[in-house]
């Protein structure tokens, strides 16, 4: 673990370091499969979310992958065997494919007809009830729906789908059910309000909220910080504290290059260093 002046070992001029770039796109490609995907346990067969989180995290590096034909294939394949199912995997798909510039006639077709059959009773898309424990929003699924149709150009009822997402707002100004407002909810909540054409400017109840959030910290993982500060910036806002928030990423890295969830604890994944990459871009460092 780097504790010691990690901001002066890394920053250069205020942005990272070429070496600090290299570090992170070595440790991504190294999780490179042969299938094409990627895995962070680098055993085959690769994962399709992790696949995503490696291709987005290299975008924000301004890198591609090393072969982006064969990460495109790896999606593209399970949509002529039918094993291409769920809003996660077609979210994850749709986003790797538009990224590398290869969205095709037949995975808009697929990915609509399969989309549209989860739109629920609600307005939402996806579970209203008995969501899995380890989902960390009931709004995940819903974001991840608005966004695939949104790229892939398809019509919708966004009044319906912003009513459902303004239904979860709570006094406080964050969002989530059973007015219980979570960080994980009012992020997803501005991406779909920002996706829709909401002036998310004006939310102003909801900026009071991820403000006392900021302030009292209580940041224990990479992906509370990753749902604080992207939150704020769907709002236009920047972190207030971006030294402590930049040192915290930078102790979530490990020798290998990669992310872990906390500083103290946990072994690196793609999708921690999604985390850490994202927050790093959004606050100027990359």
């Amino acid at each position: 673990m780097r504790q010691k002046n990690l901001l002066k070992e890394y920053e250069t001029s205020y942005r990272m370091s070429d070496t600090f770039r290299r570090e992170v796109v070595n440790y991504i490609e190294r999780c490179h499969l042969e299938d094409g995907g990627y895995f962070f346990a680098r055993i085959p067969p690769s994962s399709g979310t992790d696949t995503c989180f490696a291709v987005k995290s290299l975008a924000l590096l301004d890198v591609k992958p090393q072969n982006p034909k064969t990460v495109a294939s790896f999606f593209l394949r399970q949509i002529k065997e039918g094993t291409l199912i769920g809003i996660t995997g077609i979210f994850s798909a749709v986003e790797v494919i538009n990224e590398l510039g290869q969205i095709t006639d037949e995975l808009r077709s697929y990915a609509q007809k399969q989309i549209m059959t989860w739109q629920n009773r609600a307005g939402g898309f996806g579970a209203l009830d008995d969501i899995y424990i380890e989902v960390p929003s009931e709004l995940e699924e819903t974001y991840r729906a608005v966004r695939i149709l949104k790229v892939i150009d398809t019509m919708l009822d966004e009044e319906v789908i912003n009513s459902f997402v303004f239904s979860l707002l709570n006094r406080d100004g964050g969002y989530g059910r059973n007015r219980h407002s979570t960080l994980a909810s009012t992020f997803y909540a501005t991406e779909i309000h920002k996706l829709l054409g909401v002036d998310t400017q004006k939310l102003d109840s909801t900026r009071a909220y991820l403000r006392r959030r900021e302030k009292t910290w209580r940041i224990q993982f990479i992906e509370d910080l990753f749902w604080l500060v992207e939150g704020l910036a769907n709002l236009g806002e920047k972190s207030n504290f971006p030294d402590r928030v930049t040192e915290f990423v930078l102790e979530c890295q490990r020798q290998n290059g990669g992310f872990a969830r906390a500083g103290i604890m946990g072994i690196p994944t793609l999708e921690y260093t999604f985390y850490a990459l994202s927050i790093l871009k959004e606050l100027g460092f990359l």
